[in-house]
């Protein structure tokens, strides 16, 4: 007899529709038959289903038995399918009527004794119930929370196959889990106020937000530049509504989104030993890297030249143009990367070139070899380069109510960022140039003097245009409709390792 389930398959943060198709009863040699381009995972679940069906009570074929995995030009990857394939094997071998399995997209992984276990791609999942029309979607318990972000379908979590098998037989009633309710406001987990002193990097930092610009940060150990970019995700304003899904679907693509979620833009710090997919993405089973799980949020980089020299060059084109696209025999993959790179690094191999605490031991080789570990192309893709000095323990002994909160300054962020969506649809770092020419509006006296600027300092066109966007921030801030000299003045100087 011939059955069918509904399940889906990840393809890079997408769902694709996939149909289960089971026919037993055929004449030949007793066997297990899969078709539809499984991989190894989906292989094994011939032993995995088989030790299911038997220790639920449920008796197993006694003939050859046929599974396709429909489209048969699609990869299937990983254990998901274990749960579907075991329903279409007991509605095939006519041991009970499954009616309700089509009201649903269904996908788990079974252990021997039934029970079920977490898979990757619930909130996916649940978009692509959504769109084909479904009822909802029936997922392992363990992974069931993530699908309730997703409005206007029921998610069900079980926790074996015969509560599967007894609620789609009509056997056993089973209620939806409730809509996750997000927490809007999420609480301030690093406030600026405990930082002290370091006015010019905190400012510098509140352009870098405002206008969404890679920022690189060079001082000695314990000067506050990692402290600092922990509080960065605080002073983004919450996402939106579409950037918080596109935030999940990544997540659930990794298998990363938990049931107590708070509405908070993501922060990834990879540490400097990542691989090139595990940061970019790809691998042999293509997934979203560190900077699409940064998608929407911060991308923290610290110690930034003790990362290998290839994976710093594959960042290039993702910083720049906002996705990355994955190339294989069988297909093209995107993900999306539009996010805040936050860069730190030493000033030189023992961390106090320039210091006046500490002598420095490096000789002018080291240091010089220490820097050229980032590129000249990488660094140009950081639109803000900042010195940043060691406090002075006078600064450490003030009052606290003497810095300001984070809370403050995203009022001013928020106010800027809203600006820049309503003049162009775009923060001012996403600018392309037809967008530079309409936004950045400098009179020809500032333009002169941005030019003779640029043309002492050596900064190349990209860099132009960077200064014109920071300059364009700034305004922004300043609710300035214009970009004047002193806004550009203020620009040139977060250039710092272009006056070097």
């Amino acid at each position: 007899m011939l059955s069918g389930i509904e399940s889906g398959c990840l393809q890079g943060v997408e769902a694709l529709p996939i149909q289960i198709e089971v026919n037993t009863g055929e004449r030949g040699e007793l066997k297990w038959v899969m078709v539809g381009l499984p991989d190894a995972a989906v292989k094994e679940s011939q032993n995995r289903v088989y030790s299911a069906l038997g220790n639920c009570g449920f008796s197993l074929p006694l003939s050859r038995i046929t599974i396709n995995l429909a489209p048969g030009d699609v990869r299937k990857e990983g254990p998901m399918y274990d749960l579907p394939i075991a329903l279409a094997v007991i509605e095939a071998t006519q041991q009970t009527s499954l009616a309700r399995a089509s009201e649903f997209i269904i996908a788990g992984e079974l252990g021997l004794s039934g029970k079920l276990r977490a898979v990757p791609g619930a909130f996916n999942l649940a978009l692509l119930a959504r769109k084909l029309g479904k009822r909802g979607v029936m997922l392992p318990m363990a992974c069931a929370a993530a699908a309730t972000f997703v409005e206007g379908i029921d998610v069900y979590g079980m926790e074996h196959l015969k509560d599967c098998v007894e609620f789609l037989s009509g056997k056993k009633v089973c209620q939806p889990l409730s809509q996750h309710n997000l927490q809007e406001d999420a609480p301030i987990e690093h406030d600026l106020q405990e930082i002290r002193g370091q006015c010019i990097l905190k400012r510098a930092i509140e352009i870098a937000v405002a206008g969404n610009h890679n920022i690189l940060l060079m001082g000695p150990p314990g000067c506050g530049k990692s402290m600092i970019a922990k509080c960065i995700p605080d002073l983004l304003p919450p996402p939106t509504h579409e950037e918080w899904l596109d935030i999940l679907k990544i997540q659930s693509a990794c298998g990363l989104v938990s049931d107590t979620l708070a509405k908070r833009r993501p922060f990834r710090a990879p540490h400097h030993n990542v691989s090139d997919a595990g940061l970019i993405g790809g691998g042999s089973i293509p997934k979203p890297g560190e900077i699409s799980l940064a998608h929407n949020g911060v991308l923290f980089l610290d110690e930034l030249p003790e990362f290998k020299r290839s994976v710093l060059d594959m960042l290039r084109q993702p910083l720049e143009n906002g996705i990355v696209t994955i190339v294989r025999s069988n297909g093209k993959l995107t993900f999306p990367c539009r996010t805040l790179c936050i860069a730190a690094m030493n000033p030189c191999p023992c961390g106090y070139f320039g210091n006046r605490q500490r002598t420095c031991k490096c000789s002018q080789n080291q240091i010089r070899n220490y820097r050229a570990r980032i590129s000249g192309p990488l660094m140009d893709r950081f639109d803000m380069q900042i010195e940043v000095h060691p406090v002075d323990f006078s600064a450490l002994r003030a009052r606290q109510a003497a810095e300001e909160p984070s809370l403050a300054v995203r009022k001013r962020i928020t106010a800027a960022r809203t600006l820049q969506i309503q003049r162009s649809g775009f923060y001012n770092a996403y600018l392309s140039a037809d967008g530079i020419e309409q936004s950045c509006l400098c009179s020809p006296e500032d333009l002169r003097f941005l030019q003779s600027a640029c043309e002492q300092l050596h900064l190349s066109v990209r860099a132009y245009h960077k200064v014109l966007k920071l300059g364009r921030t700034i305004a922004d801030l300043a609710n300035s409709p214009g970009v004047l000299r002193q806004h550009l003045e203020e620009a040139l100087q977060y250039r710092c390792f272009d006056r070097e």
